[in-house]
């Protein structure tokens, strides 16, 4: 399947030295190693003067930058231990320390570097754990102005099976053509989807059609030119692709699909929603993270950043 190289030219993975983020170091070293990227770890510490329990002290300002920069040695040393110890020779590494909220800082830091793709570990857990809890890789999907991919613990190994979701837009092209290049590299199965979003079209009208209705077929027929054009516009070996289209809402729909195939990794575009109107109505990248236990790599387009 010849598909063009992924933009993948710098890489950040954020770690906190947890086993969560060194499954996804490890990702984003094959990652890098694949694509000759230049890699690049990350580590946040806490700001000490904005963090309660450090203020309860009552300790001069100068403590507690003395007290700060402890942390930073130590984090430096730490890190540096943790690279050699994960990193194969081969693949060139360096490292940066933040100070501050993770997903904000490791933004703002990929924004400066001009970075391709921030990698992140996240628990694997799903559902309301999983929305109460939170994460960096969350708080990443939403302010983060570059692609993110949110790295499940059990994806322990090279991936094997990768679901691309696309809505035609050029967003979604990208992606699945980065999430085709990714698969060519690792000699995984792609699976293509795209699902009739029955949220767009009133509850009623769609409880009232059946599989033999007129509007039904003409929506389904539609769908299915569009996504055979979609696939001839991808200029690849259509026979690789394993193609699903179906009617529901798109996160869950791909959520089931991925639980199904076993994939190790879905890819979509993101719409790249920030701030309130974000956190309120989410998007698809965002609630299948939420909702499901495999890995989430979100593309953003070089005018969305």
């Amino acid at each position: 399947m010849a598909v063009a190289s992924a933009d993948l030219h710098k890489i950040l993975v954020a770690t906190d030295f947890s086993p969560h983020s060194k499954i996804a170091l490890a990702r984003a070293v094959e990652l890098a190693i694949a694509f000759q990227s230049q890699l690049i770890a990350v580590h946040c510490l806490p700001d000490l003067a904005f963090v309660p329990s450090a203020s309860e002290f009552g300790l001069p300002y100068n403590d507690y930058m003395l007290m700060q920069e402890e942390f930073r040695t130590e984090a430096c040393a730490t890190m540096k231990n943790y690279l050699e110890g994960t990193v194969p020779q081969e693949q060139a590494v360096s490292s940066k320390i933040l100070v501050g909220d993770p997903h904000i800082e490791l933004s703002l830091f990929a924004e400066k570097e001009h970075a391709d793709l921030v990698v992140a570990g996240r628990s694997g857990h799903s559902g309301w754990e999983q929305f109460f809890l939170g994460s960096t890789s969350r708080g990443l999907f939403h302010r983060c102005p570059t692609s993110v991919l949110a790295v499940s613990d059990q994806w322990t190994q090279k991936a094997k099976t990768l679901l691309a979701g696309t809505d035609f837009s050029d967003t979604s092209r990208k992606a699945v053509l980065n999430g085709m290049a990714i698969a060519e590299k690792f000699g995984a199965k792609v699976h293509l989807m795209h699902v009739i979003d029955t949220t767009d079209t009133p509850s009623k009208s769609v409880e009232r059609m059946t599989s033999h209705d007129s509007m039904r077929q003409s929506i389904h027929d539609y769908a299915q030119s569009r996504l055979e054009a979609f696939i001839q516009s991808l200029d690849c070996d259509a026979s690789q692709l394993q193609v699903h289209l179906s009617w529901g809402t798109p996160w869950n729909d791909m959520c089931q699909t991925a639980q199904k195939i076993q994939a190790d990794l879905i890819v979509i575009g993101n719409v790249g929603r920030r701030g309130v109107k974000g956190l309120l109505l989410g998007n698809t990248a965002d609630r299948i993270m939420s909702h499901c236990k495999s890995s989430v790599l979100a593309f953003k387009t070089v005018d969305e950043k």
